[in-house]
């Protein structure tokens, strides 16, 4: 007995963790901040049950200590009181049971293991004691050991849901027989007042209508019928607002006889764990080891009031094969004569449950496929013949094995083809036309084979350049559109088309399509390239359009503005080699632009905006006296030097016919530079340049030779 108990609280205990919010609720629906008792009541004829319990520890404690009294009175059809005197029903206080009393129930009768959990949860810490309450030494205790008074707590609350002598022990029961049944009944559950306490606990009310009796009854709403499980599905919403906890029986005697299948009472919480349940149903699965052998199942319900139910209507299920037939090895295809194709297939994975094959086609290779024969082919067929394969379309097949118990699976589809290798007639009367926004638009004459596909459309800018293919894919259609620059040299566009069918066979070219485009072509733009700029000006390179029908170039330039305004116009025969702006302010950015106007009046793009920034004014300095000697085996190059402290001298040097490279660059408080890394017998040549500290050049020497 002592095993059945330890395991019995470990069960409870792990039950409990789920259900303790649910067992509140179970009592009322209400919710308070203080300790206070819940309460709930239920007429069943010939007397009526009051439940109630704690809300927390602190009121269980509270009415541990305390006890309980029960008061009555007396309700009519309108829930109005007849009376407004309370009737106090009890003769003591309700106290929990004492260990002693515990003790003299158990040794007459240990059958009942909730009462067992609600003494071990009650007492088994404390039991050493003797005492009949509960009282920590301090309120520290009562902290670390809160824990455990929660897990104890929900043991209490789940064992006098599904036991009426647990529920009586724990001083949370009253069956009151003294009623009548024309009557309604307020019930109020409370702990008497001690007035030095600063909190005491509240007071339940629950009204009880004896004409409505207590007749709530479980019921399955569905069963899922899968491989060896059955999941009996019961509606979440009404079975946790009436129930606490399910009994589920099995009948294989087609009702004579059932078996219970859970040995405690069944807890679906409401969890994200698969398997569990969900929010909608409480699901309660049945495994066993074959399918196809049909039961009743039905259930009972454990109510709060430690009272069960009747059972519910049974439900026929039985486990079901869901398991699907293999795939087949491999499945090939093969064109016979007079347009027939054979499509054949490896089995090698044959189950006792295998029914046969059905064989699908479709044009296309994933959707449409629609079954060639309306009776499925035997188990051991390897082979089917389709005698009427579409001639002008794809033919793809796919292969539905199906089992004795309806389950299918579907291999991936294969092609079927046939060899065809005359192309198509190629397209005739190609006409087509260029409006003003540059778009074309081309029809010819459909084709007439009953296999043609498409069509692929060419065009080239010239008939003697490569045609470049227009559309990428085949297009089904006889008519043609695109867009095309009307801003081009070129004046004339050509255009032809091929003709493809089903099995990509292409038809020769049309005849060539020749295209005027609209005469009101721009020209192509000019470009500004660079720019170099000085103080008061900035001198601009450029590339000139290639258009051959240009009259002038013109020269635009903004400043700090949206809109462009022209400083300058050339012909297009006489525009200089670099366009120039001067007067211009130091230190300042313009932006430019340049312009072809051709002699239709039509006016290029601009196809690039260059800016550029004007060089602020410097302070000046300047090289007054530049030499350079021999001396030994090195030459001596001397300067004097007129500007600020911060600027530098950078020293260049080149052979005789070389390009200048800088070999040293100085402060200008040194006037004097040693070149020691020479080579006899060569012409050199030196020249300086003077910076500032940020890079503007100030003044530079002319170049100087000496012969090492």
């Amino acid at each position: 007995m002592k095993n059945i108990l330890i395991n019995l609280l470990i069960i409870l205990s792990t039950i409990s963790l789920f259900a303790q919010n649910d067992m509140q609720k179970s009592i009322s629906d209400s919710t308070t901040t203080n300790p206070a008792i819940k309460v709930i009541g239920a007429s069943f004829g010939d007397s009526i049950i009051i439940r109630w319990a704690p809300t927390d520890v602190d009121a269980w404690i509270m009415g541990f200590n305390r006890g309980f009294n029960i008061y009555r009175i007396t309700l009519n059809d309108s829930l109005m009181a007849v009376s407004k005197r309370w009737k106090k029903l009890n003769d003591e206080l309700i106290f929990p049971y004492s260990i002693p009393k515990f003790k003299e129930l158990f040794a007459k009768d240990s059958s009942d293991n909730y009462a067992l959990i609600a003494a071990e949860s009650l007492y088994g810490k404390y039991g050493a004691s003797g005492k009949t309450e509960i009282k920590p030494k301090s309120m520290g205790e009562i902290i670390l050991e809160s824990e455990d008074f929660k897990d104890r707590l929900a043991m209490c609350l789940l064992a006098s849901d599904f036991s009426a002598l647990a529920a009586k022990s724990m001083g949370w029961r009253w069956v009151d027989y003294d009623i009548s049944k024309d009557s309604n009944y307020m019930y109020r559950v409370s702990s008497p007042y001690i007035d030095t306490l600063p909190v005491q606990l509240e007071s339940g009310l629950v009204t009880v209508e004896t004409k409505k009796q207590y007749r709530v009854r479980p019921f399955i709403a569905k069963v899922d019928e899968l491989e060896k499980q059955v999941n009996l599905l019961l509606p979440r919403k009404y079975h946790e607002k009436y129930f606490t906890g399910f009994w589920f029986e099995k009948s294989t005697d087609n009702g004579k006889t059932y078996k219970r299948l859970n040995k405690l009472p069944f807890l679906n919480p409401l969890t994200d764990q698969k398997g569990i349940g969900n929010k909608d149903y409480i699901v309660y699965t049945d495994t066993f080891p074959e399918n196809y052998i049909p039961a009743l199942y039905r259930v009972i319900g454990l109510t709060p009031f430690a009272t069960i139910t009747k059972p519910s209507k049974p439900v026929k299920a039985m486990g079901k094969d869901k398991t699907p037939p293999a795939l087949p090895d491999t499945i090939i295809t093969e064109t016979l004569q007079n347009n027939k194709i054979k499509i054949s297939w490896e089995y090698s994975k044959v189950s006792e449950d295998l029914k046969g094959f059905y064989i699908a086609r479709s044009d296309k290779p994933k959707t449409g496929f629609r079954l060639l024969q309306q009776e499925i082919l035997p188990k051991d067929t390897r082979s089917y013949i389709d005698k009427n394969p579409e001639v002008s379309k794809s033919n793809y097949y796919t292969l539905i094995c199906v089992d004795t118990a309806g389950n299918g699976s579907r291999s991936l589809s294969v092609l079927g083809y046939f060899i065809d290798s005359i192309p198509p007639e190629k397209p005739t009367n190609l006409t087509g036309s260029i409006d003003t926004n540059g778009v074309v638009t081309i029809t010819w004459d459909k084709g007439k084979e009953p296999d043609l596909y498409g069509y692929f459309v060419y065009m080239a800018n010239n008939k003697d350049h490569i045609f470049s293919n227009m559309t990428g894919r085949t297009i089904p259609d006889t008519v043609f559109k695109d867009t095309i620059s009307l801003q081009t040299l070129t004046e004339e566009i050509y255009y032809k088309i091929k003709a493809v069918d089903i099995n990509y066979n292409e038809s020769d070219f049309s005849d060539l399509l020749l295209l005027k485009k609209p005469d009101f072509i721009a020209p192509t733009s000019p470009l500004l390239t660079g720019a170099k700029v000085f103080e008061d000006s900035i001198v601009l390179s450029y590339r000139k359009s290639h258009s051959t029908d240009l009259a002038y170039y013109y020269l635009l330039r903004k400043n700090n503005s949206a809109n462009w305004d022209t400083i300058n116009i050339f012909k297009w025969d006489s525009i200089p080699e670099v366009l120039s702006d001067t007067d211009l302010k130091p230190n300042t950015k313009y932006t430019y632009a340049l312009v072809a106007i051709d002699d239709a009046g039509n006016s290029s793009a601009i196809a690039y905006a260059l800016t550029a920034k004007t060089k602020q004014v410097l302070p000046k300095g300047k090289i007054l006296q530049f030499d350079i000697a021999k001396k030994d085996k090195t030459i001596e190059i001397s300067w004097q030097y007129q500007g600020n402290k911060d600027d530098r001298i950078f020293i260049y040097r080149a052979l005789e016919t070389g390009k200048f490279k800088l070999i040293k660059n100085v402060e200008t408080g040194k006037l004097k530079y040693s070149d020691k890394h020479i080579k006899p017998y060569t012409k050199y040549r030196y020249r300086l340049i003077a910076e500032t500290k940020r890079g503007y050049q100030l003044d530079y020497t002319e170049a100087k030779e000496i012969v090492e």
